[in-house]
């Protein structure tokens, strides 16, 4: 109890900046995961686009969201992190609100686009802001508070996107994601102020972040890396492509269906971080992050080895069991790899196989779509290939890395 007690004080010890900033991530992430919950429903249900286009659509949507922040986070450097913030959450609103408003292709893909502009801004800036907010000894905390809330998010979002759309219209979703995106905008403009960083660095000039990119891209291993682990993303972002399709169509659910086994994720997560840490903590960071992959293959069988919603249940929850492994590992594995004086540099192209897994899951999703018409079960089983061969890449490539004994701490990424 007592121990307890020193907690909860501790948290008084967070800055303002801190606090707001994390509370508007929980707002940013309600709107996101409510989006991308129901988007290839609406774009194939009310806009009329084909299952194919639908998740190829939302899989560069993905890829964008997730692969801009290699930039976007220098941009919010210079900016600073208030009006960095200021103008992700207004492109926010303003994208959200049209993408329920537009009805051709190309309209709703601009709109996306700019919901994608304003995501790849607030993901550096929050995690930047923790970073500077918060010293050695906070910063773990910090960044659990961060990851929870973001999971919180991830929990209410595809329920709140589920009943809208059920009760009202899949537009009105769009309105109830725009909404949320103003209450952020609403927290920050009122509350946030500019941290002060409590660890100050050398602000990266736009010719150190060119080298730094052309050193990433020109690692073959490194690249290669981030491929085999793009497999288990592939796996992942199929909840939000072809498996709100299949729910609907093959197991007869309907949008509270959809929102309630999504939801699921994020539940597993916020349970069992602490336990999976704990029984993971031994293993070699390698040999972790491969069993969280091939856990995620295991669950794209099992909901393709019968057509309910427990197996598709059961398929969730060892995705999520496979992203908690998977996470932290994987994240100090890359820290281990990276030289000395190029650690920062890694560990900011971590969200690349995200973004790779998010593009290749809208396009492996619609080929194997077309290809499986006939038994549309059998795709999960394609999708459960792909982790089996980046398990099998795994284990070949990490063999002969030799990570050093000594790190950095890790933090989740926190999709």
């Amino acid at each position: 109890m007592e121990s307890l007690q020193r907690f909860f004080k501790s948290l008084s010890g967070y800055s303002r900046p801190f606090w707001v900033a994390n509370l508007s991530e929980l707002f940013e992430r309600i709107a996101f995961y409510g989006t991308t919950s129901m988007l290839v429903l609406y774009l194939t249900k009310s806009r009329g686009l084909e299952e194919g286009e639908a998740m190829r659509l939302n899989g560069l949507f993905g890829m964008l969201v997730y692969g801009l922040p290699v930039f976007s986070g220098f941009l919010a450097d210079l900016m600073g992190y208030r009006r960095a913030l200021m103008l992700a959450y207004g492109l926010l609103a303003a994208g959200y609100f049209l993408v329920g408003q537009l009805s051709t292709y190309w309209s709703i893909a601009g709109a996306l686009l700019v919901v994608a502009l304003g995501a790849s801004l607030v993901k550096p800036t929050i995690t930047g802001t923790v970073q500077k907010t918060c010293d050695g000894p906070r910063r773990a905390v910090g960044f659990s508070i961060y990851y929870t809330l973001v999971n919180i998010g991830g929990l209410l979002g595809p329920q709140s996107a589920g009943r809208v759309s059920k009760a009202f219209s899949p537009e009105s979703n769009f309105l109830v994601c725009g909404a949320a995106a103003l209450v952020a905008l609403a927290l920050v403009s009122a509350f946030f102020r500019e941290p002060a960083s409590a660890t100050p660095g050398e602000r990266k000039t736009l010719g150190a972040f060119g080298r730094d990119f052309l050193r990433v891209v020109g690692n073959l291993r490194l690249v290669t890396l981030f491929l085999l682990v793009a497999g288990f993303w592939i796996m992942f972002f199929s909840l939000y492509g072809a498996f709100p399709l299949y729910v609907t169509k093959q197991l007869g659910g309907d949008e509270t269906d959809v929102g309630n086994l999504l939801s699921i994720e994020s539940m597993v997560v916020i349970a069992l971080t602490v336990v999976v840490g704990a029984l993971t903590r031994n293993l070699l960071s390698s040999r972790a992050f491969t069993l969280g992959v091939l856990l995620a293959a295991i669950g794209m069988a099992l909901i393709g080895a019968y057509p309910s919603t427990w197996f598709a249940a059961a398929g969730v929850i060892f995705i999520a069991l496979g992203e908690l492994t998977l996470s932290a590992h994987f994240y100090k594995y890359l820290g281990d790899m990276a030289p000395p004086d190029q650690v920062g540099m890694y560990m900011g192209f971590a969200f690349l196989p995200i973004a790779l897994g998010y593009f290749g899951s809208g396009v492996f999703g619609s080929w194997m779509r077309s290809l499986t018409a006939d038994s549309p079960s059998r795709i999960w089983f394609a999708f459960a290939g792909v982790g089996l061969a980046a398990v099998v890449g795994l284990v070949l490539l990490t063999e002969d890395f030799k990570p050093k004994k000594t790190a950095p701490t890790a933090t989740f990424p926190a999709a």
